[in-house]
């Protein structure tokens, strides 16, 4: 079945005229990522939420291989400057992780979530002008990084929320699992050929040696 896009605004917390504008950008970087991807049979959920991020007023999550939800955040101070860049490259980075549950699936151990990451951001680029995403420049020392990732890459107890969004308690900056997935991910990319799309089904395992 073809994809769908639903952008859900019945209290009106978009204008009209931003309506239209969004679904415009929406619908145009959904049909060129299912060419892509090759993705059909996906519903894309637009709605408005305060719970965007705070860089971006913008915020994506694809929880199953058919289902991605986007929320804008009108109200806030980045989103009337980034929001035409960052929707995209939200639809781009949440369409490949849908793909991907087509496949391998999302993962639970820290390479499988690194790798997952780090070629969602990687898609990305082609929405964002070859500039990699903010999330995956997290001026973290990377080697070091690795390091400490390296007893935990097979484990699923490794505390997603402080790898992927920071903790003071474990000395883990913001964005540290992301930039450490994209630079994985880019390293593996480098060595093999290919871009995030034809990789979008290849086993975590295989990214494992690219550091």
């Amino acid at each position: 079945m073809p994809n769908a896009l639903h952008v859900m605004n019945a209290g009106g917390h978009l204008s009209p005229a931003l309506e239209n504008e969004v679904r415009g950008v929406a619908q145009a970087a959904l049909t060129r990522q299912a060419a892509r991807l090759r993705l059909d049979g996906v519903d894309v959920a637009v709605s408005v939420s305060p719970w965007g991020l705070p860089e971006t007023g913008i915020f994506g999550y694809a929880p199953l291989d058919h289902l991605v939800q986007i929320t804008l955040d009108p109200d806030n101070p980045n989103f009337a400057a980034s929001w035409r860049t960052e929707l995209p490259a939200a639809l781009a980075h949440e369409l490949h992780h849908a793909r991907r549950w087509q496949g391998p699936g999302y993962g639970q151990t820290l390479l499988e979530v690194l790798v997952s990451e780090g070629l969602a951001q990687v898609n990305e680029l082609g929405e964002r002008a070859g500039q990699p995403p903010p999330y995956a420049r997290a001026g973290v020392e990377l080697n070091a990084l690795w390091a400490r990732a390296l007893p935990l890459l097979d484990r699923s107890d490794h505390n997603f929320e402080a790898w992927f969004y920071g903790a003071e308690a474990e000395r883990l900056a913001r964005w540290s699992g992301y930039s450490l997935g994209y630079e994985l991910v880019r390293r593996h990319l480098a060595r093999v050929g290919g871009d995030a799309a034809g990789q979008v089904h290849t086993a975590a395992g295989e990214f494992r040696t690219a550091w």
